[in-house]
C-alpha cells in the first residue's frame, strides 16, 4: 500500500490528513478550546487508572465532559512540548506513541511521560480516544519537593 497524500483509508479521510488530526489532537491537548473542534459532539475519551485515586481516570462520554477533563489537566499540568515517536494507522484507527515533556503546575517538577493513544475517526472528527500513561509518574509530579 502506497502512502501517498491521495491515498484512501477510509471512506472520508485521506493518511495525510489522519496523521494531521492526530497531531492536531497531540498538540492541542495543551489548549482544550482549540482541540474542541476536533471532538465529535457524541465521542468517548477513556484514560487508564484507577478512577478511585485518580481523578483523570476513566470514560469521559460527549464533548463537554472531554473538554472539561482537559481543561482540568491543563490546569494542573503543562505540556511543554510533545514528540511523536510513533503512528499507526489502520483505516479509520490510528495508534499513536508519543512522549510529552509536562510540568506540575504546583510543584513546579517536570518530566517526560510516555504515552500511547489509540484514536478512531469518522470523517475528519475524532470519536474515540484511548490513552495509556503511566499515572504514577504523574502522581511524582505531585509530590512535594519537600518531604
Amino acid at each position: 500500500m502506497s502512502n501517498g497524500d491521495s491515498e484512501s483509508l477510509a471512506p472520508h479521510i485521506t493518511r495525510t490528513r489522519f496523521e494531521e488530526v492526530v497531531m492536531a489532537l497531540l498538540d492541542r491537548r495543551k489548549d482544550p478550546e482549540r482541540l474542541a473542534l476536533l471532538i465529535a459532539p457524541e465521542a468517548e475519551w477513556m484514560m487508564n487508572g484507577d478512577q478511585a485515586s485518580w481523578s483523570y481516570a476513566g470514560l469521559r462520554c460527549r464533548r463537554d465532559s472531554i473538554m472539561a477533563y482537559l481543561k482540568a489537566f491543563a490546569i494542573e499540568f503543562q505540556q511543554k512540548k510533545i514528540r511523536l515517536i510513533n503512528l499507526l494507522i489502520d483505516g479509520e484507527q490510528a495508534c499513536a506513541q508519543y512522549e510529552t515533556h509536562l510540568k506540575h503546575r504546583g510543584t513546579g517538577r517536570e518530566d517526560v511521560l510516555q504515552a500511547l493513544s489509540f484514536i478512531r475517526v469518522e470523517g475528519d472528527a475524532v470519536v474515540e480516544v484511548h490513552e495509556f500513561i503511566d499515572s504514577a509518574q504523574l502522581f511524582r509530579l505531585r509530590e512535594s519537593i519537600e518531604r
